[in-house]
């Protein structure tokens, strides 16, 4: 059955931060506001002691969790009432979670500094927060996989995560549609983890380090249905018409990590350097909108799982899906970029496979861009999958606007046009796509040298490409493919089958 799943929801903490704004708040009213909404997911939020004495509420002991079961803790708590109407919120130095089940373990929050104020807003309640520094450490153990009748031992995880200069924000915001929001900027983000899985025989280490976050997402959920109680694609799409929506903006700085692996099979030494980059993430009734980009990707290994140090690098990287949510008259734009540029192997890596040199080192280049029109609905298509009653989207246009590979000098590249006639139940093209290939016959040459290719299987390929392609000039072949009235397809002007 289609859920939505509870990790959907927003974080139960957060939930915690909900309510109607006074003109001023009181410690009280925040505190109280707190224990309400926790009790609307199930949380049990209190303090072993309350003192509120000059409008400085005083808590020790803050405890949340579900009920009979531990959660997180706080050691003590101060909520002061400021002039201009908001409350300065204050932690203690001990927080943190104990785990207790299978996964055993703990989670531990030290800070520097930090300061959270809550503040009306838009007849809601916003929360700015800041600190010099926030440092999450966990441990834990919990069952391994064992091959045969014997129990498995533990595996054990340990790491911290580290944000330095952190400042941002928590919104709520009541309407026809409550709207959740959340920022965050931090100088650094930085994690260090291990992990030991002796029934694997493989023991893992990781280090990153981030700079220049920039992160702010918004939710919007309906208040006319509940978003537990969305069960069903049609539950799905009555939310969506009625303002469920969502979107993630993320911007970084340069990163840095290293991972190494030991283990029998896969060893692992791995350095790794990325560019800065960003994405974005639109999703509502009318588009599923995706977009991310990176500078640039280094990535060396030294010897272990290869036999030889490998360098994988690449410049400018491009990812890019747009798609319509919900079916209506009007066909949605729908689309797809894909991008990588100078993405090369270190020669090392190239001598394994071709130690004389029989193929062009030039850098791999790829870059697609299709889009179009299309009628598209992503519950249905859902509700496909569970019943097996086929859902076909009816596609209206498709735009090849660049279509090219380039690689061991080798490249092709490709553009086109086509619309679709859907009267028939299924989409019946019209139109043209036009291609051309140079250096193909060399890099077969080139792959016959290296043992990679068979002349069986080369000359299997070389008829292919006659068939379907022309000669126009030095190792360059051209085709033209054509789709037609009646579902006919020419390639070359010569109609399928050839």
């Amino acid at each position: 059955m289609f859920r939505m799943k509870t990790y959907l929801a927003a974080p139960a903490l957060a939930f915690l931060m909900t309510g109607t704004a006074h003109a001023a708040l009181t410690a009280d009213q925040v505190w109280q506001s707190w224990k309400d909404a926790g009790a609307m997911v199930g949380l049990t939020v209190s303090a072993a002691t309350e003192n509120n004495a000059g409008g400085v509420l005083t808590l020790n002991g803050v405890t949340v969790a579900p009920e009979g079961m531990s959660g997180l803790t706080i050691s003590d708590m101060t909520l002061t009432e400021q002039s201009d109407g908001s409350v300065t919120i204050a932690p203690g130095a001990d927080i943190g979670v104990t785990m207790t089940g299978d996964t055993e373990g703990s989670v531990k929050v030290a800070h520097d500094g930090l300061t959270i104020t809550a503040r009306e807003a838009d007849g809601g309640v916003a929360y700015d927060y800041a600190a010099a520094k926030v440092d999450v450490a966990y441990s834990s153990t919990y069952p391994g996989v064992s091959f045969d009748s014997t129990e498995a031992p533990k595996v054990t995880s340990s790491g911290d995560v580290s944000l330095a200069n952190l400042s941002g924000s928590y919104s709520d915001t009541p309407g026809t549609n409550r709207t959740f929001g959340w920022a965050l900027k931090a100088d650094t983000l930085a994690y260090n983890t291990t992990s030991d899985d002796p029934g694997m025989k493989m023991k893992q280490t990781s280090t990153s380090t981030t700079q220049g976050i920039d992160m702010s997402l918004s939710f919007a959920l309906p208040s006319t249905i509940a978003l537990t109680a969305i069960a069903s694609p049609a539950d799905f799409t009555t939310a969506l018409n009625e303002g469920l929506a969502f979107t993630l903006s993320t911007k970084q700085g340069e990163s840095s990590g290293t991972m190494k692996q030991e283990a029998e099979f896969m060893p692992m030494d791995l350095t790794m350097k990325a560019g800065g980059g960003e994405g974005t993430v639109v999703f509502n009734k009318d588009t599923l909108s995706i977009k991310s980009m990176a500078a640039g990707l280094d990535i060396s290994s030294g010897p272990g799982m290869m036999p030889v140090p490998l360098q994988v690098t690449s410049g400018p990287m491009e990812i890019g899906l747009t798609a319509p949510v919900l079916a209506t008259q009007a066909a949605g734009d729908y689309g797809l970029v894909l991008k990588l540029a100078d993405f090369s192997l270190n020669e090392e890596a190239w001598a394994m496979f071709d130690p004389n040199g029989a193929l062009k080192r030039d850098a791999a280049q790829i870059a697609v861009d299709i889009s179009g029109k299309t009628t598209m609905d992503l519950p249905a298509l859902v509700a496909a999958e569970e019943t097996g009653v086929p859902y076909v989207p009816a596609p209206e246009s498709l735009n090849i606007t660049q279509l090219a590979l380039k690689v061991a000098g080798a490249a092709l590249d490709a553009t086109g046009a086509f619309t679709f006639d859907n009267s028939a139940g299924m989409p019946m093209p019209l139109g043209e796509a036009n291609v051309t290939v140079t250096g193909a016959n060399a890099l077969i040459d080139g792959l016959i040298a290296t043992g990679l290719m068979s002349e069986d299987d080369a000359m299997g390929a070389r008829m292919m490409m006659g068939m379907f392609m022309v000669p126009a000039g030095d190792d360059t072949l051209t085709s033209k493919i054509e789709a037609k009235e009646g579902m006919q397809i020419l390639v070359n002007g010569q109609p399928l089958p050839m």
